[in-house]
């Protein structure tokens, strides 16, 4: 029996991770799947020993928030499990403060680790990467940033393409006007849709930038209705203090785990800076983004400037941006985030079709940087010959 662990801590590594699971199943059935992680691996057959997407955050004091409670409550019981009963494959996604101490452990106890969505190693150089060039890891990055710095080094990389490409490609198929029936959405009246993030210190920092934003546009666009788009699962008693203080009589609708409907029902998206800019990029819907970072996360911002580091040459942010290169998304980041910057972008998105359709189809070209359908099926078939031909003994050949 073939004892597969996966290793995941927010909502997109979930998804992924569930992809690659759904895949060895079909393949391999009778391999084991457990791992940390959430609803998506429990739907693709994981027996999951912790839910581990709650404790995710962006920024550094949301993410020291939520590591204590990480920590305290998984990191060092699972931790623990790992190196005292190791599985044959351990496949880490993202989630690096506590993937990586676990990789040359593992690897050095015969473990193959197989790490998809590995951090992007920001101010860490290629020499301090060099440990990581062992046999038994390799790296399967889905940008090319992530890939860059490993090669150096002289880690093991190998590419598969981004699991994205697989799961939006049923999304693309709906159209606009049957996204909207389906949600149940106005047909006759702009869509502008509020995505504030999938993590829920996100949400909580992010949601009532994007509500002040919305009662500066229903002022301009008094016919305009707003969706707020927030993950499967989530209950309204999380954001009802939020939304009584901050949308007043501000008509939308609130939907739950639709998101990828709604980005195909929206004239225009703003969004938290995450994996939905991508999301929206591929299915091609006009968007901003944005990123608030939180109080405590913007006060860092401001100090890292005051000695010397100015966070936001350090951009662009939006993943649809640096995938191509350029600001095509626009963006609002820390202190730049305000209501009326971020109101009269979507503003001019919303009356002026002629650019609206410009963004999109530039927003697109993002699809053919991915790689090709079915990165989830090559990984699961390279993951089952490496599994098998080291149980035989035989070399295997990266």
């Amino acid at each position: 029996m073939v004892r597969v662990f996966f290793s995941v801590g927010d909502v997109s590594g979930d998804m992924y991770a569930a992809e690659v699971a759904r895949a060895l199943k079909r393949i391999c059935p009778e391999w084991q799947l457990e791992g940390i992680g959430g609803s998506e691996m429990v739907k693709a057959g994981v027996k999951l020993l912790r839910y581990t997407t709650p404790f995710s955050a962006f920024g550094f004091w949301s993410s020291v928030q939520s590591a204590v409670r990480f920590w305290l409550l998984t990191a060092r019981r699972i931790r623990s499990l790992l190196l005292r009963n190791p599985p044959d494959l351990f496949v880490p996604v993202d989630l690096g403060a506590f993937n990586r101490p676990l990789l040359l452990p593992l690897a050095q106890r015969g473990v193959r680790i197989f790490y998809f969505v590995p951090p992007s190693f920001w101010g860490v150089p290629a020499e301090r990467l060099k440990k990581y060039a062992h046999p038994n890891i390799v790296f399967a990055p889905i940008y090319d940033w992530q890939r860059e710095k490993l090669q150096q080094a002289g880690a093991n990389v190998i590419e598969f393409g981004h699991p994205l490409i697989d799961i939006l490609q049923p999304y693309l198929e709906t159209s606009p006007l049957d996204a909207r029936t389906q949600l149940k959405l106005p047909l006759d009246k702009p869509i502008i849709g509020l995505f504030p993030g999938s993590r829920l210190t996100t949400v909580r920092e992010n949601l009532p930038l994007l509500l002040q934003t919305a009662e500066l546009l229903k002022r301009s666009q008094p016919d305009a209705h707003f969706a707020i788009g927030l993950p499967e699962g989530w209950q309204l008693k999380w954001v009802r203090n939020l939304l009584e203080r901050y949308s007043r009589d501000l008509p939308f609708s609130l939907l739950f785990g639709q998101s990828r409907v709604l980005l195909r029902a929206c004239d225009v998206a703003i969004l938290v800076a995450g994996t939905v800019t991508l999301e929206a990029a591929i299915l091609g819907t006009p968007s901003v983004s944005v990123f608030w970072m939180g109080v405590l996360n913007r006060l860092q911002v401001h100090w890292l400037r005051w000695n010397g580091v100015n966070v936001l040459q350090l951009g662009p942010f939006a993943l649809p941006n640096r995938i191509l290169g350029e600001i095509v998304m626009p963006e609002f980041i820390g202190w730049m985030a305000k209501p009326e910057r971020i109101a009269f972008e979507v503003k001019s998105l919303l009356q002026d079709a002629n650019r609206r359709e410009q963004v999109r189809q530039r927003l697109l070209k993002v699809r053919e940087k991915l790689g090709d359908l079915n990165a989830s099926e090559r990984i699961a078939r390279f993951l089952a010959r490496w599994i098998m031909e080291s149980k035989a003994g035989v070399s295997f050949s990266l």
